[in-house]
This record gives structure tokens, sequence and C-alpha cells, in this order.
């Protein structure tokens, strides 16, 4: 199968080199030097990737991670790229949507690694044991205590009512959910969340997770569904009846 990839970048020099590596990759290239560009194309050419220059002028890379996600409920794989290395940007493109990030200068390699693996997640993610009968698709909705998951439509229902979440802290809760009752470190769950290699810190797992238990928990400090393991990492607690109000 041939995967096509969107490149958003605004220098020339690196555009070139890029696109190039990708076609001797095998992809299909398309490229915008302007992030509103990009968006307006990512719209017309659906690719299976995008990879974007974080620092855009004007309209940024997380710009566009915000309005395909939350305006356009557009969940296209997408890599960040960026001369900064700070935590706080891998953060913050992480809640908007971005699928992995990665600093310049890049290894173009591990880059096309890291879109392959995020295209392969992409399809992956939540949809392992396709069903055909309307009964066994409904068998995958994952109940616990007062949440439902429902991996088919990336939704998640606390007592019934939509739980607003990006698709990292989805993909989080519904790793931990498949695996409830199992202490998983940082590290695994990191691995789950973006591609080998990853140059995230493991402490970015703790943010996640501090997010969605503002969404889910019914309680702020004594934590019903997802628990702290000491010098481990955290975990799904089985709830087997909703919790009393």
């Amino acid at each position: 199968m041939v995967y096509s990839v969107l490149i958003i970048e605004h220098d020339q020099q690196t555009i070139d080199m890029v696109e190039s590596y990708f076609k001797k990759s095998g992809f299909k290239t398309y490229v915008a030097k302007t992030g509103k560009e990009g968006l307006k194309q990512a719209s017309i050419i659906q690719p299976d990737a995008i990879v974007t220059e974080l620092d855009l002028p004007g309209y940024g890379g997380l710009d566009l991670c915000r309005d395909l996600r939350f305006g356009k409920n557009d969940w296209t794989p997408i890599i960040l790229m960026s001369e900064k290395s700070e935590e706080l940007d891998a953060v913050l493109g992480l809640e908007l949507g971005a699928d992995d990030y990665m600093t310049k200068p890049l290894r173009l390699k591990e880059l096309v690694a890291r879109v392959k693996s995020t295209i392969r997640r992409g399809t992956k993610c939540c949809h392992d044991d396709v069903q055909s009968s309307s009964n066994q698709e409904q068998s995958r909705l994952i109940k616990n205590g007062e949440l439902t998951i429902d991996p088919d439509h990336f939704l998640v229902y606390k007592n019934d009512r939509p739980v607003d979440l990006t698709k990292k802290e989805f993909e989080l809760l519904y790793y931990l959910a498949k695996n409830k009752g199992k202490a998983l470190s940082r590290e695994r769950l990191l691995q789950e969340l973006s591609a080998d290699e990853t140059e995230m810190d493991e402490r970015i797992i703790d943010v996640f997770i501090s997010r969605i238990r503002n969404k889910i928990e019914p309680h702020r400090k004594n934590h019903t569904y997802v628990k702290t393991v000491r010098n481990i990492g955290y975990m799904m607690n089985v709830v087997k009846e909703r919790i009393p109000s």
C-alpha cells in the first residue's frame, strides 16, 4: 500500500530534504508552505499523515492541530517538527491532538519510521478485533462503573453523558481500560501513545492522567478509576457497580 503524507513547512531547503526522503521511502507527497494552505489541502487530499512545522509564521502547527481535531473532527495522524526541545511544547501539542513530536535537526529515517508507526497505530487503535454482527459490536463496549468506552466511535460516556477527551486522552484511557486491574508503567503507557524511540519525558503521562482524572473521577483526591501504583505507574481499577451519587 502506498501511503501519502502532507508536509507543511516554510523553509524550502527543509521541504526538499524531507519530501525527497519520503519519496524514496515510497510515499506520495504533498507540500504546503503555510498552515492555512496545509489546512485547506488536508481537507481536499485527505493524506494518510501530516508532518508540520510547529513554528509556522502566523498560523502554526498548534493552530492546525486545534482546527483539524476540534473544528473539523479530522484525526489524520500529525507529527510536529520544531527547533525547540522544550517539554511544554510537546505536552501542548499532544494535548491539542498531535500524535508525535520531533526536534530539528531532523533524523529523516526516524521521521519516516514514526510516520509509518502512527499510521499503523491509527488504523489499529481500537479496531483490533473487528466484528460483523451488531451483537458482537455491542460487546466491544467497555463498561466500568459509570464509564462506558466506545472504541468504534472514539467516545466515552460517564453516567450516560459524553466526556470530552482529546485523542491522546482517549487512547490512554482506552488502553488502561483494556488492561484494567493491571499495573502499567509510565514507560509502557508512553510507548502506547507515541512512536518508537520517543524523545518525550515519561512525566508527560502524569499530565495526561491528571487531565483524564479531572474529567472522569467523581472525587478529586480519592480516585475511583485511575489509581496510582507507587514506583510503577498507573492502573485502571475494576469498578463493578455504578458509583452512588
